[in-house]
């Protein structure tokens, strides 16, 4: 017999085990669904979890979250979760989850995030969330977000000083308030909710505006602008519209990108009030130049008109 033919029996043999036997293929687990009620909570938990969830927003960034109006894709992204993350204001939020059935896991994450502590306080609160619930650790990502929160903030104070905002009096609503305040604006009037708002108590803030020489009219994007724009026109102000939320669709990834957008309208707005006063002072200087030319001419003509007369006179 061939030498080879035991070696040629194996071989065969091998290859008719490997043939008879069924393969499987292990399926990649899928990833965790990240329910958020807005862009804060949504894009803090990219930052920290990047590709390891599937993060779903579901109020817009244009509007205030608490009047969002449920849709059908919303129930059929909650379906789905795993994880819920809301801040408190989301009264329709208890309807849609009941309404999808999910077994998902609800948690509130409250507290003000338009400051540069706030946004670390929120950061800080969804790592450690995202870790009890998912398993995940964060932590790395975590201290990279915190550090780029601090340097911003950094930054942007030494900005503020140097522009003396100190000086910049300002009519605020009061959702913004906490992050123009701690830019260093002097708040001098605030208001709330426009809806909530009376023709009195717009009267009020337009009469006490002029009072107190108000330079700039802060609103928020997401409660509405035009409260805030009557107020500025009627007082010569400068109108500032500002943003809570992060909006990719405008370059706003994340919170440091909204402080970043926010504190550049205001000072934006300081150099156009500058602006304006400068023009105003020029009106006035030519106000004053005309009434004075005006009354060169008068004095000339009452002048002539005694010479005539002198002239007349004499000729007698």
């Amino acid at each position: 017999m061939n030498r080879s033919t035991p070696f040629l029996a194996a071989v065969c043999l091998l290859l008719l085990i490997v043939m008879l036997t069924p393969t499987t293929v292990s399926a990649e687990e899928p990833k965790p669904t990240v329910i958020c009620t807005t862009s804060v909570l949504g894009s803090i938990v990219e930052d920290l979890a990047g590709d390891k969830v599937d993060v779903v927003i579901i109020a817009s960034t244009s509007a205030c979250p608490a009047h969002y109006d449920v849709r059908p894709k919303d129930v059929e992204a909650v379906m789905r979760a795993s994880l819920i993350l809301y801040h408190g204001m989301e009264a329709w939020l208890e309807k849609l989850v009941e309404t999808s059935g999910s077994n998902a896991t609800t948690v509130k994450v409250s507290g003000t995030w338009n400051t540069p502590e706030g946004a670390i306080t929120y950061y800080t609160n969804v790592a450690e969330i995202l870790n009890e619930y998912l398993g995940l650790d964060t932590s790395e990502r975590l201290e990279k977000s915190i550090e780029s929160i601090s340097s911003t903030a950094e930054y942007l104070k030494a900005r503020a000083q140097e522009k003396g905002v100190e000086k910049v009096k300002v009519i605020c609503m009061t959702w913004q308030k906490p992050f123009v305040s701690w830019l260093g604006f002097n708040v001098i009037l605030e208001y709330g909710p426009p809806e909530k708002l009376s023709s009195s108590d717009v009267a009020e803030l337009v009469e006490n505006g002029k009072k107190e020489g108000a330079m700039l009219v802060i609103s928020n994007l997401q409660s509405g602008t035009a409260v805030g724009k009557y107020i500025a026109d009627e007082i010569g102000a400068i109108h500032v519209v500002l943003t809570n939320f992060p909006d990719p669709g405008e370059g706003l990834l994340n919170l440091s990108h909204v402080f970043v957008h926010n504190a550049e309208s205001l000072f934006k707005a300081m150099e156009e009030y500058e602006l304006m006063e400068e023009m105003r002072t020029l009106q006035r200087s030519l106000h004053l130049y005309t009434l004075l030319s005006y009354s060169l001419g008068v004095i000339a003509a009452v002048e002539a008109a005694i010479l005539i007369y002198l002239l007349a006179v004499r000729r007698r």
